[in-house]
């Protein structure tokens, strides 16, 4: 089900890019006036543009994300697929693909992709737009207030029917059905709220991008089912969705979510992101735009940093890592490598501060002064990470941490910062001691966290590297 959706959408995308494509052309037509061969260099416009906007679509994956909440992420998708696609263009044009057709104008040409990325990337805007708001059209008979949270309760039991009748005059809540693994159930209705059945994961996921839904909560803690109220909670913390056993009756109409409400997620407490929907947004946003003008900036820097690591031993400038990100999923980290190449020959090691012997001369600067951290600006701009989050850890560390702390997973709910709360409160951590501290001060900050929070983090980190405060 999810592949044939996935295809829709791709399909979707590429007509709307193809229409952007045959837009851009004839309005540069219209503006320039007649030109000589115009039917062969259309004719081979729309060849190139086909191909170069599959690969766009291929490369960043933009028709895998159509789900509500995931606006600016799709325009980070887009923006991609967009860039991708004319880089395309560009190299037909200058390998002389358009002169195979007759006409070798490389100015209009040149012109005509400005206009062709310019109407691709608000034409595939406006079709999320309005993907995303027939999928709000279809929910409209199950939320009535967009500022309620939408939430669907687990189970049919009596437990869980009860927690539904609380929760019809809840003003923070909008319960908008049952779910439930029992295919029998599926497509009845109870007290008026209907029943919704699942198979397995993918299909509980696919339910969640069909009703919009962002919370479950479970009210019946049935011994048999508890291996699948497990699952499904994990399933909810890997893909942002928040988890609520049995709030009381208090806590349910009044949306209480003082640290005496925190949920539990089998026998852990569920700790729920304090950031709102809007926030979230907003925060992705500014992190795209500041990390965007900030590699600008600091690009002679960058190109300083290249020639110093190059120079100095001819290896690698950039160094790339694995790390576990958001959803618990892995993505590399960039950094200006301050070690030497075989740093970690021996296997996965910690960094043990100035005196390290793995460090290079000029990599001991860098860290010394932050500027091997300079390339995860891209991380940021690309969306694996936010300029504050927690810092992203590799598997190997996570799966000991995790031995002493389950509680690690809850962090899996929003993205990776450059730097965090943890780091300005518990520095470098090279032990397990450590490592464990910094998990409480990074679950401090899920629970708490907001913009003012955020800006609060941000000026004290650049307080601190001015005055050369090591972590």
């Amino acid at each position: 089900m999810k592949q044939n959706h996935n295809l829709i959408v791709f399909l979707m995308d590429m007509a709307t890019s193809l229409v952007a494509s045959l837009f851009a052309i004839l309005t540069l037509r219209t503006l320039t006036g007649e030109i000589p061969g115009f039917k062969n260099i259309f004719l081979a416009w729309m060849i190139a543009t086909t191909v170069a906007a599959a690969l766009g679509f291929a490369i960043s994956g933009s028709y895998k994300i159509v789900v509500r909440h995931s606006t600016i992420k799709s325009i980070g998708k887009h923006f991609t697929a967009t860039i991708v696609k004319e880089v395309v263009m560009l190299a037909a044009t200058l390998l002389g693909f358009f002169s195979l057709f007759g006409y070798g104008e490389t100015a209009f040409l040149a012109t005509s992709l400005i206009y062709d990325g310019s109407f691709t990337l608000i034409f595939l805007i406006l079709l999320r737009v309005a993907i995303i708001t027939g999928y709000d059209s279809q929910r409209q008979s199950y939320a009535d207030q967009v500022t309620k949270v939408s939430a669907v309760v687990y189970g049919t039991s009596n437990k869980s029917i009860a927690m539904v009748t609380r929760l019809l005059n809840s003003p923070n809540y909008n319960v908008i059905g049952f779910v439930t693994p029992e295919k029998g159930r599926g497509g009845q209705i109870i007290h008026d709220t209907k029943v919704w059945s699942y198979d397995d994961d993918l299909d509980f996921l696919d339910l969640r991008n069909k009703l919009g839904f962002d919370c479950l909560i479970v009210a019946d803690h049935d011994p048999e089912q508890q291996g699948e109220i497990d699952n499904l909670c994990m399933c909810c913390l890997h893909n942002g969705i928040h988890v609520l056993n049995t709030p009381r009756i208090s806590e349910a109409h009044f949306g209480g979510m003082s640290q005496d409400a925190i949920k539990e997620v089998g026998s852990q407490e569920m700790i729920v992101d304090g950031m709102s929907g809007f926030q979230r947004n907003f925060k992705r946003l500014v992190d795209c735009v500041l990390a965007g003008v900030l590699l600008v900036i600091f690009s002679p820097l960058f190109l300083i940093c290249y020639l110093a690591i190059k120079l100095s031993d001819h290896g690698p400038a950039i160094y790339k890592q694995e790390r576990i990100g958001r959803f618990g999923r892995p993505f590399y980290i960039y950094k200006f490598r301050s070690m030497r190449t075989d740093a970690e020959a021996a296997g996965p090691a910690l960094y043990a501060g100035d005196d390290d012997p793995r460090l290079t001369k000029v990599g001991k600067f860098l860290r010394q002064h932050h500027l091997d951290e300079l390339p995860q600006l891209w991380n940021v701009f690309i969306g694996d990470m936010a300029f504050i989050g927690w810092r992203p850890e590799r598997k190997f560390y996570i799966d000991q941490i995790m031995e002493h702390d389950p509680r690690y997973y809850f962090l899996y709910q929003i993205r990776p910062g450059v730097t965090s709360y943890s780091t300005l409160k518990n520095g470098y951590t090279d032990t397990m001691e450590k490592m464990l501290r910094r998990l409480e001060f990074d679950l401090y900050y899920l629970r708490h966290r907001s913009l003012w929070f955020d800006i609060k983090i941000l000026f004290a980190t650049f307080v601190n590297i001015v005055f050369g405060k090591k972590f």
